[in-house]
Formats: structure tokens, sequence, C-alpha cells
């Protein structure tokens, strides 16, 4: 035992006194801490997801190195926030970088990074499968991704908003052309006569402050004006929604100029995507969808969310 001991108080003060380490070699340079040698083999440093990568920014240390593999990027913390240590994709002599910051697809599998707040949090729920007859439209997915969706349905007639209110995320390393973009949807649940009007709405809100303060960029209504009432579209549709973030919130709605009531709208007269472009990069990035409709029978379902810096 006492001849273990001594060997093994030999090698930690070996170790200490030289302070080197070399691998596939007997002398490392003396200029490194870590010399890692071969003429076929390579360094594999950890390879984390874009939101594994935002998550540590917390607790990262001065010079700490991780591989990207959302945004295929070598990144080093230096301090204050992650440099891109390729220099690639943001512009001349930048650093900033472009891909993926978050995605939602509702999938079980998914990492939840939002909670769900405002009026009536509870009456959000996923979705899945399709609708059948005695629903309008009938025979539709209720997801546009994958196998799941998020719908919102309550008998709301305060006109407040009930939220999807996604994390906090630190977008100080990536280009202003950040874009907030998911697909959307509308149903008459157990009605063929039910649908979202003018005062059933869908918004994007974007926070530059951590979400003490909110601007609503993006709002969509139901129907196309006060005499369409109780529409509805399934993922099918192509109609696009969108706004830039340094514009005034706009409103939008579909281009049908179809009168009347329980009106199924397809094609580009079904707005199916909604986006608000040129978000800034802020460090206190916040972003919400807001929900609102006045009948049980009516269903909004979100899908497909993306935080990109494109």
């Amino acid at each position: 035992m006492k001849k273990q001991l001594s060997l093994l108080t030999f090698i930690l003060m070996y170790t200490t006194s030289f302070a080197q380490v070399g691998i596939n070699t007997s002398n490392p340079h003396t200029s490194s801490a870590l010399d890692v040698q071969s003429d076929t083999k390579g360094l594999i440093v950890p390879r984390l997801t874009s939101t594994a990568v935002t998550s540590l920014s917390s607790s990262a240390s001065e010079g700490l190195i991780v591989f990207d593999k959302d945004q295929k990027k070598f990144l080093g913390w230096d301090g204050t926030k992650w440099q891109n240590l390729g220099f690639e994709g943001g512009g001349s002599g930048s650093s900033l970088l472009t891909g993926t910051i978050f995605t939602q697809s509702f999938e079980t599998g998914d990492s939840v990074n939002y909670t769900t707040a405002g009026f009536a949090p509870s009456s959000f729920n996923f979705t899945s499968g399709s609708t059948v007859t005695g629903d309008a439209p009938s025979s539709s997915s209720l997801f546009s991704d994958g196998t799941r969706g998020f719908g919102y349905s309550n008998n709301n007639s305060s006109g407040t908003n009930s939220y999807i209110e996604f994390n906090t995320v630190d977008a100080s390393t990536y280009t202003n052309n950040i874009t907030f973009s998911f697909d959307i949807a509308a149903f008459s649940i157990g009605s063929t006569s039910n649908g979202v009007e003018n005062n059933d709405v869908v918004t994007i809100e974007v926070s530059t402050d951590g979400g003490a303060n909110y601007n609503t960029k993006l709002t969509l209504t139901g129907g196309n004006s006060s005499t369409a009432t109780n529409t509805r579209w399934a993922f099918s549709g192509s109609g696009i929604g969108t706004n830039s973030y340094s514009s005034s919130g706009i409103t939008v709605a579909s281009s049908s100029t179809a009168t009347g009531s329980a009106i199924t709208l397809t094609g580009t007269q079904a707005i199916t995507k909604l986006s608000v472009t040129g978000i800034p990069n802020s460090s206190q990035l916040k972003v919400r969808i807001g929900t609102r409709n006045n009948a049980a029978t009516e269903l909004w379902v979100v899908d497909n969310v993306k935080l990109q810096a494109l």
C-alpha cells in the first residue's frame, strides 16, 4: 500500500510540475498544455444543438469552444457572447451567424421551450389526426408537420388573448434578419356552420427585453371583412401573411371576396403561413403567439414554429 501511495504521489507531482499533456507524443510542445499529434485523425469537440448552445450561454467560461451541429459552425465564448470561429455567412468581416435559433413542432420528442399564459392557458391542447364528418373542413389534418399541432379553442368574448410564450433566447450573435414564422389553420369542430371571423385573431408579438414589453407586429383575423363570417381553412392552403419588424404592426385577412357565413377558404385565400422578418438580434429576445376565438367550436391550430436568422 505504501509503495502504491508513493507511486501515485510521484505521478501527481510529476504531472503538476510539468502541467502538460501529450497524446501520441512523449514531448508535448512547451507552449501547450495539451499537445495532440496525429497524421491520420482529428480532434472532436463537443457537438451541441443550437438550443443547447443558447442554454449554455449563462454558464459558459471565456474561451469555451463547441461545435453547433444545427449551424454547422465552430463557436467560441468570448466572455459575453458566442463568436463564429469560422467567420462564414455573416458578411465581410462579420462573425454574426445565420441558421435556426429554435424550432417547435409540438411533437412528443420535442424539447418544451414555451409556456402558455393569458386569458385561458388551459384551452391550449395538442391536436392530431384529422377532422371528421361534421367538422369543417372535414378530412383535414390537424397538424402541418410531423403528427401533432397545438390548438386553441375557447368561448372568449372578453377580447383578451391567450398566449404561447417562447423562452427568452440570446440572439446577439445572429444576423439582424431574424425571422419568426409558423403555420396556422382554422377549423369548425362539431359543427359545419361555425368558423373564425374578424374578432377571432392570431398575433405575432416580439419583445427585445425578455418579455417586459411586447410589440404586436402581425395580426391575422378570420373572415375577409365584416360581411364574411365563420371562415375556416386547412393547412393545405397557400396564403401568406408577413410583416417587417421595422414597420408598424399590421392586420392581414383572406383575400377572398366571398360574403356570408360558413365559408371554407382554399388556395391562396387560405392564409396558412405567418411571419415577421428583420427582428433585432437582441440578447433578450422573446416572441409569443396570441390567440382568441369566441366560440367553443372554433379551433385555431399552430404548428411548425421557427425562429431563424436568414
